[in-house]
């Protein structure tokens, strides 16, 4: 398996956002509108998870996700393995190199907005918060120090 960081910049950028966009889930598409329409600035970017060239799963690091109750930044966003590849850690993968991205950049914490309970926990995330997200749903706030 091959890993990859994207910026907005990167030449595949715009190619990645098509096969993006074609992942069976609602939060995909979500992604690839937000790369295809210019909506990641400075350090923002993805992360993808590469089996020979094609791309079996993704995630994003960004300054905001789906709660726009709360202020905390940054975010790991849209962590998404093509159903054929879990049970391989390639989220864990693309959480920590996210991670060590964010780290790199200057940040000192990261956070996620899910539903689940027990995924991210196993990799130091901590609850710190609850909040509705944008489409109404009630959502979880994990933080971890980096």
């Amino acid at each position: 398996m091959n890993y990859e960081i994207l910026m907005r910049d990167d030449p595949e950028w715009l190619a990645t956002a098509e096969t993006i966009n074609n992942a069976d889930w609602k939060a995909a598409k979500y992604l690839a509108k937000k790369m295809r329409t210019g909506k990641f600035t400075d350090w923002e970017g993805i992360v993808v998870a590469k089996d020979e060239d094609t791309i079996v799963g993704f995630c994003s690091f960004v300054k905001k996700d789906i709660v726009d109750s709360i202020n905390y930044t940054p975010y790991i966003a849209i962590v998404y393995v093509d159903p054929n590849y879990r049970g391989r850690k390639i989220s864990k993968e693309l959480v920590m190199i996210s991670e060590k991205q964010l780290r790199r950049i200057g940040f000192h914490e990261v956070y996620i907005v899910t539903q689940h309970v027990g995924l991210y926990e196993k990799w130091g995330y901590e609850q710190i918060d609850q909040s509705t997200d944008t489409f109404g749903r009630p959502m979880r706030v994990l933080r971890k120090f980096l």
